[in-house]
């Protein structure tokens, strides 16, 4: 991060606490552990399928989306919406 010319003056704590927080809400997973040039262990992390719809989403026109999907996969997604608890 620290290479980033705009990321300079980012603190580990804040890194740290961002990562722990995109894992418990599953958007990371752990993918394994790497030695650093220090000697310690770091963990390696990949984007989970949850970041990686939300990306798409993201990127995505849902009115153009709706119309091109059929009826069993408009019911499908509709299903999914409707047993989520809003808040």
């Amino acid at each position: 991060m620290k290479t980033q010319r705009r990321r300079k003056h980012v603190r580990y704590p804040s890194i740290n606490k961002r990562v722990r927080f995109l894992e418990e809400t599953g958007y990371i997973k752990k993918i394994g552990v790497k030695k650093t040039k220090a000697g310690f262990q770091a963990i390696m992390y990949d984007l989970a399928i949850r970041a990686y719809l939300s990306i798409l989403l993201n990127s995505i026109n849902l009115d153009e989306l709706v119309m091109r999907i059929d009826e069993a996969t408009a019911s499908a997604i509709m299903a999914a919406i409707a047993c989520t608890t809003w808040y």
